[in-house]
């Protein structure tokens, strides 16, 4: 790395679809290897955009235990230390009650500016945005869920071009970060002119499960489409240190090849009964 600049790594996993043990889509005990070679480079921010929660058999089976069972999927990402994960509509499609579990078991934030709680018309969950500050570089991560992908109980969706404005401001107000990155999930038609601009300032880059990404034109922020099928993202941010801020030099986005790293031994050996019981249970197809 030159001298004066300081480079700070995005990963994010997308599309995991509460796969934990199996190996034919996404195998996270290489994943885990990935992020603990990556973190001896430097600052690591961990990330999760798109549906993580349901989308396999593994996590119907765990979605039909009892409440008070732990999803192993859930003590991974403890265990990787995962920053924060946006919310996606198929993370509820195996009830309200296994997400609410999942949600209680996380020692990391799920974010979603537009989810609200019904009664208060605040984010449910938290605030909805984290920031990570490296060497007096802030980056803000925010994430906006699918407009009207939840309508249950307490749980309220809002419009997501208002919400993520809102709180766009909000951080900018309370934290004046340097970068910020947003997580989007559901189309792009809501958060753009009739021509396609992307309406929402303050945002310097923006990863989408849309396809419609590839079309949106915005000057000030960069556009990372995320595929349907379980991918890992790297992203490096490249500063500079001026006399009252931070530059932005250059970003370098990839899509990562875990197949060819080994497996992570310590994450297998804490997940083994669990991932025993599993196959014990359930024939995989």
């Amino acid at each position: 790395m030159k001298k004066g600049l300081m480079n700070i790594h995005i990963i994010t996993t997308n599309n995991i679809k509460g796969e934990m043990f199996q190996k034919n889509d996404i195998n996270l005990y290489k994943v885990a290897t990935y992020i603990k070679l990556a973190r001896q480079s430097g600052h690591v921010i961990l990330l999760n955009n798109g549906q993580f929660l349901t989308g396999s058999a593994i996590s119907a089976y765990y979605a039909a235990l009892k409440e008070y069972k732990r999803i192993p999927l859930i003590t991974m990402m403890n265990m990787l230390k995962y920053d924060a994960t946006n919310i996606s509509a198929h993370d509820f499609s195996l009830g309200v009650p296994y997400f609410s579990r999942a949600h209680a078991m996380s020692e990391f934030p799920f974010l979603s500016c537009n989810i609200l709680n019904r009664s208060t018309k605040e984010p449910y969950f938290n605030t909805p945005y984290i920031i990570q500050e490296y060497k007096g570089i802030k980056i803000g991560v925010i994430a906006l869920s699918e407009a009207g992908i939840v309508n249950d109980g307490d749980l309220l969706t809002a419009p997501t071009l208002q919400s993520i404005k809102t709180w766009v401001r909000y951080m900018y107000d309370k934290e004046s970060p340097d970068f910020v990155i947003a997580l989007h999930n559901g189309e792009m038609q809501s958060l753009c002119e009739s021509d396609m601009t992307l309406c929402t300032e303050g945002i310097h880059m923006m990863l989408s499960t849309c396809s419609e990404c590839h079309d949106v034109a915005h000057d000030l922020t960069e556009m990372v489409y995320l595929p349907d099928e379980p991918s890992v993202l790297h992203i490096q941010l490249t500063f500079k240190e001026r006399t009252n801020s931070f530059e932005l030099k250059g970003s370098k986005v990839e899509f990562v090849d875990t197949s060819r790293y080994q497996e992570d031994v310590l994450l297998q050996e804490a997940l083994y009964y669990e991932e025993k019981a599993f196959k014990r249970n359930i024939q995989p197809s």
